[in-house]
């Protein structure tokens, strides 16, 4: 074993110099069971810009594919345009998807919200280009909303959040349930079952919300709108 008295490092092998410095070594006792002379460096864990590019990169690929399949096809293979239209919204959904995870990455409340959209957009648009059975906007919709709610509040708690801290994120999930509405009365939705009990359930959670924490909605909208 050799020793560098400049760099005080120890060398194994039989060295004419030190590496570092070019210096005289010493000749000193012991195993050659020790550390490294040279920090062992880590790798570069991949950043978030590169994860965001390649995603980028890979869906614009096969969104490209898609496309020219779809032109090439025509009107002769019209089975497979309407195969290439859900996988082109799938696509599309799990760049999002990953673009909000990336995004939200601190915030896993906001991720849960968005991506809860983004399916929910991809299950209606997939219903709409397969000949629109309904079953997106009676079933999917409403079955989407009252999980996110439910995620939302077990999240919530997990974390230890503050009431004031998520409420908005509730009342969020329920504008998007009332929005409902507008399905039943244009006679969209064909079984109101599943989505009258994802409005029912969240103005039940509006009520309890008004009457027992006013004060934490309160404070949140002063919070929000600096009032």
């Amino acid at each position: 074993m050799q020793y560098c008295p400049k760099c005080k490092i120890k060398i194994r092998g039989k060295k004419m110099c030190c590496p570092m410095c070019q210096g005289t070594l010493k000749e000193i006792e012991g195993g050659e069971d020790v550390t490294a002379s040279f920090p062992t460096l880590k790798k570069k864990k991949m950043s978030h810009i590169t994860i965001m590019k390649m995603t980028t990169f890979i869906c614009a690929v096969l969104e490209i594919i898609f496309v020219t399949l779809n032109i090439m096809a025509g009107d002769d293979y019209p089975a497979i345009g309407s195969v290439l239209g859900p996988l082109f919204l799938g696509v599309a959904g799990a760049w999002v998807a990953v673009l909000a995870t990336i995004y939200f990455r601190n915030n896993i409340l906001k991720l849960i919200t968005w991506e809860a959209i983004v399916a929910i957009i991809a299950d209606i648009y997939i219903d709409y280009v397969t000949g629109f059975i309904g079953w997106s906007i009676d079933y999917v919709v409403p079955a989407t909303l009252m999980a996110l709610g439910v995620l939302t509040f077990i999240i919530a708690v997990s974390i230890k959040l503050r009431f004031d801290e998520y409420i908005f994120y509730l009342l969020f999930d329920l504008i998007m349930a009332v929005l409902q509405i507008i399905c039943v009365t244009k006679g969209i939705t064909k079984n109101f079952w599943p989505t009258g009990i994802s409005i029912m359930l969240y103005m039940i959670l509006l009520a309890g919300v008004l009457i027992f924490r006013f004060r934490d909605l309160k404070k949140a909208s002063e919070k929000m709108f600096n009032m």
